[in-house]
C-alpha cells in the first residue's frame, strides 16, 4: 500500500510538473476588418510569487510582404519575428530586464497588449490561417500561444502545418528549392552548373504551382495557367543542358514526387483542371513569350549562382 501511495505521489508530481502558472487570453480588437488583424493578448499569473521570467508566440500565416504594426501598446516587451516556413511565421514576445508579473495579476494590465498585421499592400489578410488567431470579441483563454516561463518560446521548433510539409517540403536556405532535392543535385551532380541550374529551376517551377494550388485550391485555371508554362519550359532547359540524357536526371526526377502525398496532390490538380488546355514546348515555339521570357531570366539567375560556386 505505501509503494501504492508513493508512486501516485510521484506520477501527481511529475503531472503537475509541466503546468505553468500563467493563462492566456485572447481577444480580436478589429472583428469586421477584411485586410487587417489586430489582435489583444493579456497573461494572467495565477501562483503567489512575483515571475521575472515568461515568453510567449502568436503564430500566423502570410504569403507575402506584411507588416507588423508594433507602435500600438507593447509595454515592457522584447520581441522578434520567426521564420518557421516561407508562410509559416510567429511574433515571439518576452519579458524586458527588469519587467515582472506581479502574483493574481493580469500582464501588462487588465485591458492588455495589442498589435496589428496586414500586407504591405493591404490586400484581403487569410485570418483563419492563422494558428494563433481568435474570432472573439471578448477576452477568452487560449492555448496557441506556447506559453513559457523562460524567455524562450514552449513548441518553437513544433510543425503545426505538416500536410503542407509533406507536399513542398522544407526550403530553410530560401532558394525555392526544397532541401531533400538540393541535397541530390549538390551530392549527385556536383560539377555541372549548367545542368544543376535547370534542375533547380524545374524544382523550383514545380513547387511554385505545387504551392499556389495549396493556398488557393479553388483558383481558376487563368491563375495557375502562368505556372504551367514555367514549369513547361523547364522540360526545354532539361534538353537544352543534356541533363536528360544523364542517368542521374532519371533519380532526381523521382525524388520531385517521392511521397504519396505529392503524388496524390499533383493529380488533385490534374483531376480539378482535367479537360483544360496545357502549354507544351513552351520554350522552342513563339508561344508565350512574356512568360517564357520571364523564366529564362529565373533560369539565367540560378545559373550565375551555380557558376558562383565553382
Amino acid at each position: 500500500m505505501k509503494k501504492i501511495i508513493l508512486l501516485c505521489i510521484l506520477f501527481a508530481t511529475l503531472a503537475n510538473a509541466t503546468v505553468i502558472p500563467l493563462i492566456a487570453e485572447i481577444k480580436n480588437e478589429q472583428p469586421y476588418s477584411l485586410d487587417n488583424n489586430a489582435i489583444r493578448i493579456r497573461i494572467f499569473n495565477t501562483s503567489t510569487d512575483t515571475l521575472k521570467e515568461m515568453s510567449f508566440c502568436y503564430r500566423f500565416h502570410a504569403k507575402q510582404e506584411f507588416i507588423f504594426e508594433d507602435n500600438w501598446y507593447l509595454p515592457n516587451l522584447n520581441y522578434k519575428i520567426d521564420t518557421l516556413t516561407d508562410t509559416t511565421y510567429q511574433i515571439h514576445f518576452w519579458l524586458k530586464q527588469g519587467a515582472s508579473i506581479a502574483p493574481n495579476n493580469y500582464f501588462p494590465n487588465t485591458s492588455g497588449i495589442v498589435f496589428g498585421l496586414h500586407y504591405k499592400n493591404w490586400y484581403a489578410w487569410e485570418h483563419q490561417k492563422d494558428y494563433s488567431f481568435s474570432a472573439s470579441t471578448e477576452f477568452e483563454p487560449t492555448e496557441k500561444l506556447f506559453l513559457s516561463m523562460t524567455s524562450e518560446c514552449k513548441g518553437y521548433v513544433s510543425e503545426i502545418d505538416t500536410a503542407r510539409i509533406k507536399i513542398l517540403g522544407y526550403d530553410r536556405d530560401g532558394n525555392g528549392v526544397r532541401d531533400d532535392l538540393d541535397s541530390l543535385i549538390d551530392a549527385k551532380i556536383p560539377d555541372n552548373p549548367e545542368q544543376r541550374a535547370a534542375y533547380r529551376y524545374f524544382a523550383q517551377a514545380k513547387q511554385n504551382q505545387w504551392k499556389a494550388f495549396y493556398e488557393n485550391p479553388n483558383m481558376t485555371y487563368e491563375e495557375l495557367f502562368p505556372y504551367e508554362v514555367l514549369t513547361a519550359l523547364s522540360a526545354t532547359l532539361l534538353q537544352e543542358t543534356n541533363a536528360e540524357s544523364n542517368l542521374k536526371w532519371n533519380v532526381y526526377q523521382a525524388q520531385v514526387h517521392n511521397t504519396i502525398d505529392r503524388i496524390l496532390f499533383e493529380r488533385k490538380i490534374d483531376r480539378k483542371f482535367a479537360g483544360k488546355f496545357l502549354p507544351v514546348a513552351v520554350g522552342n515555339t513563339k508561344r508565350y513569350p512574356n512568360e517564357v521570357a520571364k523564366g529564362r531570366e529565373i533560369y539565367n539567375k540560378i545559373l550565375e549562382q551555380e557558376k558562383a560556386k565553382q
